[in-house]
């Protein structure tokens, strides 16, 4: 062997033992950086838990608002498993890239290797994040050390059973994922009920029960068994079942970069009636604007659930004015309506995005969006009417009054959802503002608050003085930007 030969092959040993130093540098490097933020945001976060345990012990005194902290993690833990299978039901949750969709999906070979670290990653995140929100719960609800490991864990567990069932269900149409979404739905608004009613028969997790041990060995055993299976069904799912979420996920992705709610909200709404295929058509119908009206009684009766929706979330006030809110209960109130109200508006969003179909219309622009608000406008206003139980004993007034500040609510959440719908996109044909981040549009940080400015303003007068005068200024208030949204160009 030459000289040479043997030069060259000492310079290709010590370029890769100098590639693979760099290699673990860069590890090293990325490791310490997220082992820093974790402990920093970790510290913070454990901080603010600790104070806000501290301030509510010290706050809560009164019998309603104990029950209100006995029932807080329970509600907390199934809401975020609730939340969690609601995501994965939505991406998939096992998802590709458009990209990969188009080259690897169509080709006859095990993509097992593929989708194996995507539904991984998801059952990680669903860990972390059932783990992080179960734990914030109970910490507040001053959970025991013990109760609160057991309960953390046992949230966790159940996020991640919740992930595997979705993705076992996922070449199945999702049947078994949406029956569990229901039934735990369905679990949340009980206790939501229970806390209404002012019994909360439940107190800390039975941690040395062997009733409790047995119940979290068991759920440890499903979830290994579960995920194992959910991976060995992975190289059955088809191209259909992989490709919708990885369409959807850029969508909401860009949405969200750009601080836009209502089109993340035009997104989704999209992607659900695509995988629907069809309707069936309903003929006949009044005409003139009364046809936009039946319009949207004819998509109430597509969807049930947004009505379902609506009337469930009237026991949200209910519980909030058992566990001593006060004048709060009127924000609470307005701010569910609001929430809940949002899938009802989704005929003046379509004439929001599309100005065609504004135009397109043998009347003014203000008439149709004041017909296609008729249907949602009268919903929230008989939701308004059933939160009234619960705005007489919050605010001390009578029954009489108290429908009135029903009305009041009403009125808000109607002008916080229709001010939402009708917002505007980032215009960047106007001045932009220099940030660190580029040149940005001066509505863009606005529209993140935006819905939540107009409920602030429209519940401020009664929230400040709950008095007739009070209910009757935020009426205005509300009549106001409602008549400036149905009528401005």
């Amino acid at each position: 062997m030459s000289t040479e030969v043997r030069e060259l092959r000492a310079e290709i040993r010590h370029w890769r033992r100098g590639r693979a130093t760099a290699r673990l540098v860069d590890v090293l490097s990325d490791a310490y950086v997220a082992l820093l933020a974790v402990a920093m945001f970790g510290s913070a976060l454990v901080n603010v838990v600790l104070n806000v345990r501290r301030a509510a012990g010290a706050a809560c005194v009164a019998a309603g608002c104990l029950e209100a902290r006995t029932v807080l993690p329970w509600v907390t833990g199934v809401a975020g498993v609730v939340l969690v299978l609601a995501l994965a039901r939505l991406f998939g949750p096992v998802f590709v890239s458009p990209a990969v969709d188009s080259w690897l999906m169509t080709a006859p070979v095990d993509r097992g290797s593929v989708l194996r670290p995507r539904l991984l990653g998801a059952v990680g995140i669903a860990l972390v994040g059932g783990g992080l929100v179960a734990a914030g719960a109970s910490a507040v609800a001053a959970f025991p050390g013990a109760a609160l490991l057991s309960f953390t864990f046992s949230a966790a567990l159940l996020s991640a059973v919740a992930v595997c069932l979705a993705a076992l269900s996922q070449s199945a149409g999702g049947v078994v994922a949406r029956l569990l979404t229901w039934v735990l739905v369905a679990a949340v608004w009980g206790g939501l009920l229970v806390l209404a009613l002012g019994r909360a028969p439940v107190a800390d997790p039975p941690v040395g029960s062997p009733a409790w041990v047995t119940g979290v060995l068991v759920a440890a055993a499903l979830t290994l068994a579960l995920l194992a299976l959910a991976v060995r069904r992975l190289p059955r799912l088809r191209r259909r079942d992989v490709a919708a979420g990885g369409a959807l996920a850029p969508g909401v992705s860009g949405a969200l970069a750009s601080l836009d709610l209502a089109l993340a909200f035009d997104v989704v709404v999209a992607h659900r009636w695509t995988g629907h295929g069809s309707v069936r058509p309903r003929r006949g119908g009044p005409s003139g604007a009364a046809a936009l009206v039946w319009l949207d009684l004819t998509r109430v009766r597509r969807s049930p659930q947004t009505v379902l929706l609506l009337v469930a979330a009237v026991v949200v006030p209910y519980a909030t004015e058992t566990a001593g809110g006060g004048r709060v209960v009127v924000l609470v109130a307005a701010l569910t309506g609001f929430l809940t109200g949002l899938p009802l508006l989704t005929g003046v969003r379509a004439l929001t995005r599309t100005p065609s179909i504004a135009r397109a219309m043998p009347f003014p622009a203000a008439t149709t969006r004041m017909a296609t608000l008729a249907v949602p406008a009268g919903l929230l206003a008989a939701y308004g009417l059933a939160t009234a139980g619960a705005l007489d004993g919050s605010l001390g007034v009578d029954p009489g009054h108290a429908v009135v500040f029903g009305v009041v609510v009403g009125a808000a959440a109607l002008a916080a959802a229709t001010r939402w719908v009708t917002g505007r996109p980032p215009d960047y044909s106007k001045p932009l503002v220099t940030t660190p981040a580029g040149a940005v549009p001066t509505n863009l940080y606005g529209s993140a608050a935006r819905g939540f400015d107009v409920l602030v303003l429209t519940t401020a007068p009664v929230l400040i003085s709950p008095t007739g005068k009070g209910a009757v200024i935020s009426l205005l208030f509300s009549l106001g930007v409602l008549g400036y949204l149905v009528g401005r160009e």
